[in-house]
């Protein structure tokens, strides 16, 4: 093998690192943005019990991408009156 061909393929490698990278830097920024999107949909939804509400924060904080979805599915649901 060529020295051209050795470092062909070692740039190869790295776009291709780099590539993964990226892609992981932005799947984390999207799961950053999902649970603080969830964080303050959770803060700002009226008449919630406090405890309620603390929980559900706990449960986004701790599972920030499942955690976040169950707050979207199921969480922000209206009070029911009493």
């Amino acid at each position: 093998m060529g020295t051209w061909t050795i470092s062909a393929a070692a740039g190869t490698a790295r776009a291709t690192a780099e590539a993964w990278e990226h892609g992981v830097t932005a799947a984390g920024a999207v799961v950053v943005v999902l649970m603080i999107a969830a964080a303050v949909s959770l803060l700002r939804t009226p008449g919630q019990d406090p405890v309620l509400r603390l929980l559900w924060l706990l449960v986004v904080l701790a599972f920030p991408v499942v955690g976040a979805a169950l707050w979207f599915a199921l969480g922000r649901r209206a009070p029911r009156p009493a």
